[in-house]
């Protein structure tokens, strides 16, 4: 027996449905002042009859002084039928499996983002740092939001959950409350933008739906679509992929058997969703008379819906206690729900949970866990469902290969054409990889010269462009000495900008600095270009820029000096802005926006050093090297076999980037943003240097 009150205590939770379904008729629950329907064929009954079973209760009444500010109902769970239907066709085929696959990429970058933290320390809470994080930014972004506030979104939604909220329980509630009413108010202001400029996102679905007749709803009762969502879509993933990876860990070779591939892990999954779903159950009130489970029930009496019971009854599941990562899928979990209510995004925390089981096996080698499972933290029993925390433990692997370094490429110049009196663009054609529109490239000249462009054509071609304005000794050798048919050595492609989500983009081109925005322009939306340059007659582009997108671009050629001060005293913190051109350009808007992402042609002006000698460790051979006062870092750990690639040597390519793992660094280099010098997780050791008497570095 419990110690505690039935369905009260976490840890005793499915013993005490175990109880109930052996229980003649329904059991009464103080707990949770509902009859609990607690086996299979029961709550599949309840949820096909939503004429009889109300889903009202799952959301409570809004307190008065929230009226009309807020949707009432709040999310589609909420609503009987017919409403509940007609606001669900304008979102059910956005989440048909085969469309969602498109995130994949974007879901796989960010889990390996959130493991570069942690990857080498050999612990992490997963929960905390894996877990939450990424099915927030997930659906953050899925929705269409700014996943830059996506931590303030968690906040914002967490006044919701009362105490099962763990994460943000340090918050007043009343800060809570308020940052939950700002968040409707940001999302109708997000609705107004896509009604004008649609997106891949989910609210830019609603609308193209609602446009073409398919749905008819007010924007309010579109309002109420996606705070719901946005709760469900990471309270439970991040609950899920906790309770997944425990009790794979805690059985003796289940983790194992679910990693072999995408497929294992699949299946894999089913059955974890079988055994323990982040959903216990949901609340449902009577509507009319009737019996279920054995028990007479009266209009207005609720009920719960034990889904976690429901999938564990013996008279459906072959040993139900028992988790077998190949059972077979017959009869259906209740993990997900099913009827009119069954979970919306249940295809979308497929994919998340399956990328996720798939990053964390390739990242933390010997995965374990930290705390026993009995002595795990549950949150208290609700319709939800969740460990507290998840300590884990692995054994630290020597690390990825830097993540801006690359292997050579070979290609042909198939093209060649002027764009000005000192620009000439190159057309590049070979078994060339993907690239993102912020990439740029290493072109090998001979003798030991390289020099970086970026690539200015388009993604979606086989072939790559760059522009190469002749002002050196690099680029005299392109324009005097390359032919179409010549063959070149490539480096990279590599990014330095990385495009961020924002609410608004403004590009700051000057001269030849106008070629890694070309392709740039056509992925974020909106955006704002300012190309700047002597004459329009020295500036590559632009009469193509004025034509394909006019009233987007300003062309500025003087007389006088741009006030760039006035451009962007207009900008606001959530437009994020980008420069690329001279250096004297550059630091001049640097000194205006501070949060500006730049690229260099030319290497920022160096500081004077505040140290002369310090010693350098390596850490895979343990050999600590000294670096001279007229020394690099690179000369010197590549004098002691280090064997890391450069290129530029000046600071401004990134090739060859290494990761700090002891030790300040002193930044002098021009690839690192101001939050990448800030974290001192990596430096540039062709330029920079320690400002500490020693540094570590993980090569």
């Amino acid at each position: 027996m419990s110690e505690k009150c039935p369905f009260s205590d976490p840890a005793a939770l499915f013993d005490d449905l175990a109880r109930a379904r052996t229980t003649s008729g329904l059991t009464w629950s103080t707990a949770l002042n509902s009859w609990v329907v607690s086996r299979y064929d029961d709550v599949v009954e309840a949820l096909h009859r939503p004429d009889l079973y109300s889903s009202a209760p799952t959301v409570p009444e809004l307190p008065e002084f929230l009226a009309g500010r807020i949707p009432g109902r709040g999310t589609l769970i909420g609503h009987d039928n017919p409403t509940h239907d007609r606001l669900r066709s304008a979102v059910n085929t956005f989440f048909v499996p085969r469309r969602l696959v498109r995130y994949e990429p974007w879901i796989d970058a960010a889990a390996h983002g959130l493991v570069d933290g942690f990857a080498d320390r050999g612990a992490a809470e997963l929960k905390a740092e894996f877990g939450l994080p990424l099915a927030l930014t997930t659906i953050t972004h899925v929705v269409g939001l700014d996943t830059a506030r996506a931590d303030w979104i968690g906040l914002a939604l967490s006044s919701t959950l009362g105490p099962r909220d763990v994460h943000y329980a340090h918050v007043d509630p009343a800060e809570k409350l308020r940052a939950y009413l700002e968040l409707h108010d940001y999302v109708r202001q997000v609705m107004d933008e896509r009604r004008r400029e649609r997106r891949d996102d989910l609210i830019s679905h609603v609308w193209n739906v609602r446009d073409a007749g398919e749905v008819t709803m007010t924007d309010f009762e579109m309002l109420s679509l996606f705070p719901g969502l946005l709760l469900a879509g990471h309270e439970t993933t991040s609950s899920l992929i906790c309770t997944a990876v425990a009790h794979l860990l805690s059985h003796p070779g289940a983790y194992r058997a679910a990693q072999h591939d995408d497929d294992t892990r699949a299946r894999a999954l089913e059955e974890l969703l079988r055994f323990e779903s982040a959903i216990t159950g949901m609340p449902r009130r009577v509507t009319r008379d009737t019996t279920l489970g054995g028990t007479a029930l009266r209009e207005g009496e609720q009920v719960f819906l034990a889904y976690a019971s429901g999938s564990r009854d013996p008279a459906r599941f072959d040993s139900p206690a028992e988790l077998r990562t190949d059972r077979n899928s017959a009869p259906a979990h209740l993990g997900f729900g099913q009827g009119i209510h069954a979970c919306l995004g249940a295809p979308l925390a497929r994919l998340l949970l399956r990328t996720e089981l798939r990053v964390l096996h390739e990242r933390l080698p010997g995965l374990r866990l930290a705390t026993p499972l009995a002595d795990l933290t549950y949150g208290p029993v609700s319709s939800a469902r969740g460990l507290t925390h998840l300590p884990l433990r692995w054994d630290p692997a020597p690390r990825r290969a830097t993540r801006r370094r690359s292997a050579p490429l070979t290609a042909t110049i198939t093209g060649r054409t002027a764009l000005t009196d000192d620009v000439v663009e190159l057309e590049l054609a070979g078994d060339l990889p993907p690239w993102q529109p912020d990439a740029h490239i290493d072109v090998h000249l001979g003798d030991g010269l390289v020099r970086s462009y970026s690539l200015c054509g388009d993604p979606a071609e086989r072939h790559w462009r760059i522009a190469v304005r002749r002002d050196g000794v690099g680029s005299r050798h392109v324009h005097e000495r390359l032919a179409v048919g010549d063959t070149v050595r490539l480096g990279g492609p590599r990014s330095n900008f990385g495009l961020v989500d924002a609410r608004r983009h403004l590009f700051i081109a000057g001269g030849i600095g106008i070629t890694p925005f070309l392709p740039m322009l056509g992925t974020v939306e909106p955006w704002r270009l300012v190309y700047l340059g002597r004459g329009e007659a020295s500036m590559p582009y632009a009469a193509r820029l004025r034509e394909r997108h006019p009233g987007r671009v300003t062309l500025w050629s003087g007389p006088g000096r741009f006030d760039l001060a006035a451009l962007l005293a207009g900008t606001d913190p959530d437009t994020a802005v980008y420069c690329c051109g001279p250096e004297r350009l550059v630091a001049a808007v640097e000194a205006l926006a501070p949060g500006v992402r730049t690229e260099r042609f030319a290497p920022r002006p160096l500081p004077p050093t505040t140290h002369g000698e310090f010693d350098v460790t390596l850490a895979a051979s343990n050999r600590t090297v000294t670096v001279a006062a007229g020394e690099s870092v690179l000369d010197a750990i590549n004098r002691a076999g280090a064997n890391v690639p450069s290129t530029c040597r000046e600071g401004t390519c990134g090739t060859c980037e290494v990761r700090v793992l002891a030790g300040e660094p002193e930044h002098r280099d021009s690839v690192l943003t101001a939050a990448e010098r800030a974290a001192g997780t990596y430096l540039l050791p062709c330029v920079s240097r320690s400002r500490t008497p020693s540094i570590t570095l993980d090569v």
